[in-house]
């Protein structure tokens, strides 16, 4: 098990801090963490060279953040089925934090940018 704090801010000025205990898993290629909070259940692969978010539960969505690239991303509630394409513009990688910075854009359209840090608290 493990300890990770998630803290994220966007354009809008939302800053949420999410503390929780994961269970982590280490691979060759990945650190892994698999956690639980009020939204769901989540899963978060972490590597040097990219990363992938999956949420589970009402709100579900995959989305991989690959450095100065533009992936797409599935976003799945009751109300909304949408693919929209993200950005990268940030990537710091260190054994026990990851900072990224991305842009989510509708149809080449801006609408929303999140800096996100996962950090792995001993």
């Amino acid at each position: 098990m493990a300890k990770i704090i998630i803290n994220s801010l966007d354009s809008f000025g939302e800053k949420i801090s999410q503390k929780m205990i994961a269970q982590k898993v280490v691979s060759d290629e990945f650190t892994t963490f698999t956690y639980e909070n009020k939204y769901g259940k989540g899963e978060i692969r972490i590597s040097p060279y990219f990363t992938e978010i999956f949420k589970f539960g009402e709100i579900e969505s995959t989305l991989t953040i690959k450095p100065d690239s533009k992936t797409d991303f599935i976003y799945n509630t009751p109300y909304l089925k949408k693919n929209f394409t993200v950005f990268c513009k940030k990537y710091v990688y260190s054994e026990n934090k990851l900072t990224i910075a991305y842009i989510i854009y509708d149809n080449s359209i801006e609408i929303n940018q999140l800096e996100i840090e996962i950090i792995e608290v001993q």
